[in-house]
């Protein structure tokens, strides 16, 4: 079954579910806007194979049991550490540099920032962990001098991201990141808290905004009139 094939039963799925529990937002002016849900939406299919290293071959991004691999047909070319829990796994630009990148949504052991160690005080991200002492991170892998590497890594997430997206939500081209959040102390049956929208600001994300949950279910679908966010609380 291909991916758009069980994105479509997704979306079907979700139209079985009551009218009075479907939402949908657009954004609009950098602020997230509920709409009607629309008859005859599509969805927005992310790829998971693009020509990453620009030898007009593309790679495929795979992901099972936790580790994520970039492969070009039997030959593996890269793969995520074994300490990763890889959560989710996409193809996207998020930084905007004109490269694909591998999106990677995963848990790993907390690790503070390096400057901690000689700030006076130091120790701002301390509690960005589970009891346990993992941390939930999204990281940008691609193609960069000749190797698969870290485009892009940020910090351990101060709220973990249960669920994430990618999408051109104002039809201008610019890739959107949108995240389902919670709380470490949640238990993983507790529904996200906050849905958040994110833009690259050139370093990291910016927090474009922001809805208040909860909600168990995210999916990005595309209307007549531009791309919508479709949740299910």
């Amino acid at each position: 079954m291909d991916r758009r094939t069980i994105l479509l039963l997704a979306l079907a799925a979700l139209a079985l579910v009551s009218p009075a529990q479907m939402h949908a937002w657009q954004l609009v002016d950098a602020s997230l806007s509920e709409v009607r849900v629309p008859a005859g939406i599509q969805p927005v299919v992310t790829a998971m194979s693009a020509d990453f290293d620009d030898d007009g071959k593309a790679e495929t991004l795979a992901l099972a049991d936790g580790r994520a691999a970039i492969q070009s047909e039997d030959q593996v070319l890269w793969h995520s550490p074994q300490a990763w829990q890889v959560r989710q796994a996409l193809i996207a630009d998020l930084n905007q540099d004109g490269l694909p990148e591998a999106v990677l949504l995963l848990w790993r052991p907390f690790q503070p920032w390096p400057v901690d160690a000689w700030l006076p005080r130091g120790g701002r991200i301390d509690s960005f962990h589970d009891s346990s002492g993992s941390s939930c991170y999204i990281i940008l892998i691609g193609w960069h001098k000749g190797s698969f590497r870290e485009r892009w890594a940020g910090s351990a997430l101060a709220e973990p991201v249960q669920r994430l997206a990618v999408a051109d939500l104002t039809g201008s081209g610019e890739q959107f990141l949108v995240t389902l959040e919670a709380q470490y102390d949640d238990l993983p049956s507790i529904p996200a808290r906050y849905l958040k929208v994110w833009e690259w600001n050139g370093f990291g994300f910016s927090l474009v905004s922001t809805i208040e949950g909860p909600f168990s279910q995210m999916a990005i679908a595309r209307a007549d009139d531009g791309p919508i966010l479709i949740l299910v609380p």
